[in-house]
């Protein structure tokens, strides 16, 4: 099998050809490509396109994670490859200028990301207490005199818990973004993650500050956990506060 293609995990800023001990998609080598003061971090592939198994997710994310490390990095999603070194040398070289300010303007910032989700025992005490409407419903549908009238109520019950959601999400959603997009360079709202997220939002944040950024996202659990769930995750690379559009390799 040629293994022309190259697997492209993302660039940073080198201008020395560089070789690394931690490998890549496949199990294999995870080089530089270089062109003037930009390289592509690659490996090489026979595959026209990667499978997004677990294990080859892990492994580019494996990549990247090392990678952060030591440079910043400018991140490729999954499953980005060329046809040959050459295209990776085409593509650093029509971008050249864009990639080199892109790199400027994320130097020492990390991506994190923040999900929270309602708690069904805190959402059940809500509806239990507050709601007059919940407990009429609970009667009717105890004593429904057929199927369809108990699907209709059953939607009716679904309804008023959809309001309690998104009360709740600018009750507190709201709140904890507008909070934490005060201490971040840069945010984004993503889109929800099931029923039960109510907010799923990205903080571009530098480097250095990602200790005191987690201590506040824990002060915020802390202070919301008889009602929401958290889950903090990073620090990631900054996909989604890459802004360049790459000029394609014709």
């Amino acid at each position: 099998m040629s293994l022309e293609r190259k697997y492209i995990y993302g660039i940073i800023e080198e201008a020395d050809p560089k070789g690394f001990n931690f490998s890549g998609v496949g199990e294999v080598e995870v080089y530089t490509i270089n062109y003037r003061r930009l390289a592509a971090i690659v490996s090489d592939t026979g595959f026209e396109e990667i499978d997004p198994t677990r294990k080859n997710v892990r492994a580019h994310t494996v990549v990247q994670e090392e990678l952060m490390k030591i440079y910043t990095l400018l991140p490729m999603g999954f499953g980005m490859l060329a046809s040959s070194k050459d295209d990776v040398l085409k593509l650093l070289e029509k971008n050249y200028q864009g990639l080199t300010d892109e790199l400027m303007r994320l130097a020492g910032k990390v991506q994190v990301e923040l999900k929270v989700f309602w708690d069904q025992e805190a959402m059940i005490r809500e509806l239990q207490s507050g709601s007059e409407e919940l407990t009429r419903l609970k009667a009717k549908i105890k004593n429904a005199r057929s199927p369809v009238e108990t699907q209709k109520l059953l939607i009716e019950a679904g309804q008023l818990v959809e309001r309690v959601v998104l009360d709740w999400k600018s009750k507190y959603a709201g709140r904890l973004y507008t909070n934490l997009k005060t201490s971040s360079i840069d945010a984004r709202l993503n889109n929800p993650l099931g029923v039960k997220n109510i907010l799923n939002a990205s903080f571009l944040i530098e480097k250095t500050a990602e200790s005191d950024f987690q201590k506040q996202v824990y002060k915020l659990d802390s202070q919301y956990q008889d009602k929401v769930n958290f889950k903090y995750v990073g620090p990631l690379p900054p996909y989604s506060f890459v802004t360049l559009k790459l000029e394609p390799v014709n």
